[in-house]
């Protein structure tokens, strides 16, 4: 146990949907999933404590009342901080896998990109591979963002996902002029990233 001054502060969402049709079971599961809360059990969700979080619930709850169903928030603290360690640590790696995911395919973009500024080929169809590529990135990019509720806890790997992708678009562009130069500068400034 321990104290509630250094105690996490969590928001749950507890909630009965009409059992027909179930359709509406299937929506309020998809909604949580969007907002990546963690299944404490059926029908009992849960996320870190914000404004955001707070807004997100308030709404699902206005949801579940309109299609005839009964829904609650409740501000929680756990009494057991191995329990809200393995919860906190759960939600964390779902966020860290997609967004490591983002930089992995910019890695394998960049050491794409390293082939082409070294033969110096750039061509239609590698213009259309890399645009292809980046919106790819982008659709994670906005994915994951749109999931993550967890603010400062996932900040390092969300700036590093973004800063991946930035990366990318940047030697794209030079690329585009066909500055192999540059985009070889580019490349040794971007070392870290290539897989």
């Amino acid at each position: 146990m321990h104290s509630e001054r250094d105690a996490m502060r969590w928001l749950q969402l507890t909630y009965k949907v009409p059992s027909e049709p179930s359709q509406k079971r299937v929506w309020v599961w998809r909604r949580l999933q969007h907002l990546g809360a963690y299944a404490l059990q059926n029908s009992v969700y849960i996320l870190p404590f914000s404004e955001e979080v707070e807004k997100h619930f308030r709404h699902l709850v206005h949801e579940i009342h309109d299609m005839g169903g009964e829904a609650s928030i409740f501000t929680i603290i756990a009494l057991d901080k191995a329990d809200e360690q393995r919860i906190l640590h759960a939600l964390l790696a779902v966020r860290d896998t997609e967004y490591t995911t983002i930089v992995r395919v910019c890695g394998h973009f960049l050491t794409k990109a390293t082939t082409v500024v070294e033969q110096q080929n750039w061509n239609d169809q590698i213009h259309a591979e890399f645009s292809e590529v980046l919106e790819k990135v982008h659709v994670l990019l906005r994915t994951a963002k749109r999931h993550d509720l967890l603010g400062a806890l996932t900040a390092i790997k969300r700036a590093s996902a973004a800063e991946s992708l930035a990366a990318c678009e940047q030697l794209f562009r030079v690329l585009l002029d066909k500055d192999y130069n540059k985009a070889s500068k580019l490349l040794e400034m971007h070392n870290d990233l290539l897989i």
